[in-house]
């Protein structure tokens, strides 16, 4: 059985932000999204609105990029347990080694339609509400 998930897409493209928020709630009626628009912005929701069950962010962001927001939650105690999927259009090798190494536990190449967002969106929600085992965060 699913269980409800907690996500926060953290992106500078709105276009790409609203299309993969749309998506993860067509995948599920027990999802909540929250945005942000950069890693700075994601830090900050984590203190005013709790900390999300699910981090989804983009690496090439202006500010605090993907990359150094990993490694921020990585290197909080109190964040890093978060599960971090990295998300990007870079499909370069070093971008995908990188966010491994940083601490991400997926690293997926944004869609390029509609249709590939919602077969991510759903992988995305079937992955971490119904097979993986979230940790409890307070």
């Amino acid at each position: 059985m699913a269980r409800e998930l907690n996500v926060l897409v953290v992106d500078d493209d709105p276009i790409d932000q609203r299309l993969l928020s749309s998506a993860l709630r067509k995948c599920s009626d027990g999802i909540r999204i929250r945005t942000a628009d950069g890693g700075l912005e994601a830090l900050d929701a984590f203190s005013k609105d709790g900390l999300p069950d699910l981090v989804v962010t983009d690496i090439k962001m202006p500010g605090i990029d993907g990359h150094q927001l990993v490694d921020l939650i990585r290197g909080t105690p109190k964040y890093c347990c978060i599960p971090i999927v990295a998300y990007s259009t870079s499909m370069d090798e070093q971008d995908v080694r990188n966010a491994y190494m940083e601490g991400a536990n997926a690293y997926i190449v944004k869609p390029s339609s509609q249709a590939d967002y919602l077969e991510v969106g759903r992988a995305i929600v079937d992955f971490w509400t119904k097979t993986a085992e979230l940790p409890r965060l307070s």
